[in-house]
């Protein structure tokens, strides 16, 4: 049956990821359309507005990246996928997330890869010359998409000279790092998902240090905007202890963007007013349930998806009751879950 064009188009958009590559070898009709820019744009958007998003973590050995499905009444393992070879290291670990991209760290090298297409690249830490951290050549990373040049940019926090905080971001179109101009305000703070970026309203977000003049230390939460290639602070919800920051954490989805600390969660109603911030107390409605690390929201801003830390569990609540449970496979250590949404796109092709 011939179908019209724009009602194939439709139908298509609808499906996943995984089956639209498969059917670029249908025809050569579906092959131009569905490596078209514009059509994967439109894929991304209806699967962001539909909530299509999914937690995604490295295996054990990191051969393979796990993918759970959140949306819906229950948590569920959909698709497994094999790390591509220039990552599979028992050293790889996620520091970021951006439009069907992972950030991947192996050693000094950075590889910012698609999963279910396989599109990648590899990128060379800048000059890590007089730059210290123990364990890692930076303390947080993140990546994120600069939407009039087409770009991504990585951005990662360094040490240089024992003491002294840098940041820099690379651009992949340019490919090229350059340094953040007022960096060096912003130091390590040891949270549970500190080493990657919190994408949100185009910008990307960790919890950090922030140093005085008098080199005294507070808590604060610092955007990178892509567009203007700045650092900037976003006012916490209530002063909190720097001592006991591993408790902390941001957590965004479903259009939303909050910080937890302990049993309480709090959502910034408009982004980057103080007098916005709204809290939540769903964790404390279940008292069974108290040593949980909220990963993101689901399907509403009144759903929090949570990995209970002792075995390795994640649990989906809301105000209800528990919607939704699901075993991690295989975790010998405590694992980096992202959120990540499938996508068809490729890298700036002047890469």
């Amino acid at each position: 049956m011939d179908l019209p064009p724009e009602l194939v188009r439709e139908i298509l958009l609808r499906l996943p990821v995984k089956s639209l590559v498969r059917f670029k070898c249908v025809s050569k009709q579906w092959l131009s359309l569905l490596s078209d820019s514009h059509f994967a744009e439109s894929h991304f958007d209806l699967a962001t507005n539909n909530n299509n998003n999914k937690l995604m973590y490295l295996s054990s050995d990191c051969s393979k990246v796990y993918s759970v499905k959140i949306t819906g009444t229950s948590l569920h393992h959909d698709n497994t996928v094999q790390l591509h070879s220039t990552c599979n290291h028992e050293s790889t670990r996620i520091v970021g997330s951006c439009r069907g991209f992972l950030l991947l760290q192996k050693g000094t090298v950075l590889v910012l890869w698609n999963p279910v297409t396989d599109f990648h690249t590899m990128v060379i830490y800048p000059s890590i010359k007089d730059y210290y951290f123990p364990c890692s050549y930076f303390f947080t990373g993140g990546v994120g998409y600069e939407k009039s040049n087409d770009d991504y940019l990585i951005v990662i926090g360094m040490i240089k000279s024992m003491v002294t905080p840098c940041w820099k971001y690379f651009s992949v179109r340019t490919n090229s790092w350059k340094e953040i101009e007022g960096g060096d305000r912003f130091g390590p703070c040891f949270c549970h998902n500190d080493r990657f970026g919190l994408v949100y309203n185009d910008a990307i977000h960790w919890l950090t240090l922030y140093i005085d003049s008098d080199y005294q230390l507070s808590l604060v939460i610092v955007a990178f905007d892509t567009a203007t290639k700045t650092l900037s602070e976003i006012p916490l919800p209530c002063p909190l202890s720097t001592r006991k920051n591993s408790e902390l954490g941001l957590l965004g989805g479903r259009g939303c963007f909050g910080i937890y600390n302990q049993q309480e969660i709090w959502v910034m109603k408009e982004y980057k007013v103080e007098s916005s911030w709204t809290k939540l107390n769903i964790l404390l409605l279940f008292p069974s349930y108290r040593s949980m690390i909220p990963l993101c929201f689901g399907d509403s801003g009144d759903e929090v998806v949570c990995r209970k830390d002792k075995n390795k569990e994640l649990v989906k609540f809301s105000k209800k009751g528990i919607l939704g449970k699901c075993g991690l496979n295989c975790c010998k250590h405590d694992p980096i879950v992202i959120t990540f949404t499938e996508s068809l796109f490729s890298l700036p092709s002047s890469y």
